[in-house]
């Protein structure tokens, strides 16, 4: 590595009539080396990376390695064009208080530095292999120190209440999550060949079991009828007795061909057109349609769409329920937003994380519960003993 790898340039402004320095130069004293693009989702354990630090400063290391922990100071080199808000919602999220950008972790501050404690697992000479550090590949680093319990840690250190609530029910979810995805392993949700098979099946799912919508599936493909115009075309007694498998028959017929006909006079059977929409105007449509639900709504966006929303089906609520995480209405938007605002806003996490608490709920929180088959046992207020 080439001494002074960057030189990262900060304009000071004038500040409380106070004329400060024109320009500060940082120099990086390394660069961060990881296969991650973006942060690690809930389940996929802390990223191991590489600080590499410039040759020169080999031996200011000397003595690292009997710290379990360091702090890495690094500059966010990709965090957003233009100037920072001085007030924020606290991650992103609505529901919390508008409040001041220093008071947040947010990565649009007027000097994009970030600053993290890591396991230090290993020195290499110039090389830092550490664990958990939650920056970028090609990140500068700009200063390590150690950390020191004494020092560091502060024992009646206070935070808003409203960070106490939701850190405790965001690391209770990601909990579950690592447990269930430990338990049952990825279930790669939803099982279909393609995008429009996967709205069918969200439809003809409306209680029923899965094994019975498969059938009625089964009878579609082999009759060619697996497609928007041949469900438009067929009569609506003879799409009936195709999908007689997953019951309600007649009703599902005409919501299968209800959906057929407004894909055809609104996006000329093109998904594509479909999915161009934003969330929640894709979302609104979809409601608009006879037959389409909430959680069949949602169940498009997310499996068709891959657009990020959570899908609350029974079997969620029947956990969350017995896990005592429910909110205090039990509307659907109320469980959903206890997903949406306590996780990372990532289609594949939303997908992973609902089709696990499927599993779970048909493996063993069933109306009778196997509790003590559960991995979710020692954690679960409403364990049978």
């Amino acid at each position: 590595m080439k001494r002074a790898y960057a030189t990262i340039s900060v304009e000071i402004a004038l500040t409380a009539g106070i004329k400060l320095a024109n320009e500060l130069t940082l120099k990086a004293i390394g660069i961060v080396r990881s296969k991650a693009a973006q942060p690690p989702k809930p389940g996929e354990g802390e990223v191991i990376s590489e600080i590499i630090i410039d040759s020169s400063l080999t031996e200011a290391l000397d003595g690292m390695e009997g710290f379990s922990h360091i702090m890495v100071l690094y500059w966010m080199h990709q965090r957003g064009a233009g100037k920072p808000p001085t007030k924020v919602h606290p991650m992103g999220k609505r529901e919390f208080p508008l409040v001041g950008l220093f008071v947040t972790r947010s990565p649009r501050r007027p000097n994009p530095i970030g600053v993290t404690t890591v396991r230090l697992l290993q020195r290499r000479g110039n090389i830092l292999v550490v664990q958990g550090l939650d920056a970028f590949d090609g990140t500068p680093v700009i200063d390590i120190k150690p950390y020191i319990p004494g020092y560091d840690s502060v024992a009646d250190a206070r935070e808003p209440q409203w960070l106490t609530r939701a850190c405790g029910i965001s690391q209770k979810l990601q909990d579950i999550y690592r447990r269930l995805m430990h338990c049952y392993g990825p279930q790669h949700w939803w099982p279909a060949e393609e995008p429009f098979e996967m709205i069918v099946g969200a439809i003809l799912t409306q209680s029923a079991a899965w094994i019975n919508v498969e059938k009625a599936i089964a009878n579609l493909r082999v009759a060619k009828a697996l497609s928007p115009e041949a469900l438009r075309r067929l009569p609506l007694p003879e799409v009936a007795a195709l999908i007689r498998p997953c019951g309600y028959y007649n009703a599902k017929a005409r919501k299968l061909k209800s959906f057929a006909h407004w894909l055809g006079d609104h996006c000329d059977d093109n998904l594509d057109k479909l999915w161009a929409d934003n969330i929640a105007h894709l979302r609104q449509q979809l409601l608009s349609i006879h037959g389409i639900g909430e959680e069949t709504a949602d169940s498009i966006v997310l499996y068709g769409a891959n657009k990020p929303i959570f899908v609350i089906d029974a079997y969620t609520r029947r956990i969350i329920g017995r896990i005592g995480l429910a909110p205090e209405s039990h509307s659907y938007a109320a469980y959903q937003t206890l997903f949406m605002h306590s996780l990372p806003t990532d289609s594949e996490l939303f997908k992973e994380y609902h089709a696990l608490l499927v599993c779970l709920a048909k493996d063993v929180c069933r109306s009778r519960p196997l509790c003590s088959r559960c991995c979710l046992n020692n954690i679960c207020p409403s364990r049978i003993r």
